[in-house]
């Protein structure tokens, strides 16, 4: 349990934890392979257990295994098909949601690790490793759909600015 008093709250946080939110995340988020996991189905399309095999070097069979079935007992992934011996994994909603976390840690580590995951050492913009719409579409789903306030239903207004879809801020596509 996080233990501060209402006074000693950042003026920026608007509500006093019973626990702490990142680490209620992190408790399956944060088990190794989980985050590789979720890259390989909702980025690299991978979604079958031989596939997320070949393309994790490091990763076993009997971990891959037991993060299939945390993160499907957690609401991350689902299977969207079974067969006598193949699976085909899928996103959530809630795994879906973890997609923009992902690519704001590519963004992080193309740019401050940038020797070690590009052949050239040279550091890139999530532009440069995602295509834009792409990004645009993933990062406005969260916005549009988790961090900012769903409007209240009320009486219909007829004012262009109600009408226009929300978009996402400038510095969020990178």
């Amino acid at each position: 349990m996080i233990r501060l008093s209402e006074g000693a709250l950042p003026p920026e946080l608007r509500v006093a934890f019973a626990d702490c939110p990142v680490k209620a995340s992190l408790d399956v988020l944060g088990r190794k392979w989980a985050f590789l996991i979720l890259r390989n189905i909702g980025l690299y399309r991978a979604e079958r257990f031989s596939e997320m095999l070949r393309i994790t070097p490091g990763l076993t069979k009997r971990v891959l295994v037991m993060r299939l079935r945390e993160l499907e007992r957690a609401g991350f992934l689902r299977a969207v098909e079974r067969g006598p011996h193949r699976t085909r994994w899928g996103l959530t909603e809630k795994g879906q949601d973890a997609l923009p976390i992902l690519m704001m840690m590519v963004q992080f580590g193309s740019k401050w690790y940038a020797d070690e995951v590009f052949a050239d050492h040279r550091p890139r913009a999530l532009s440069e490793v995602f295509d834009p719409a792409y990004i645009q579409r993933t990062l406005h789903d969260l916005f549009a759909r988790r961090v900012l306030p769903r409007a209240r239903p009320g009486p219909r207004r007829s004012t262009p600015e109600l009408r226009r879809s929300p978009t996402v801020p400038p510095t969020a596509a990178g």
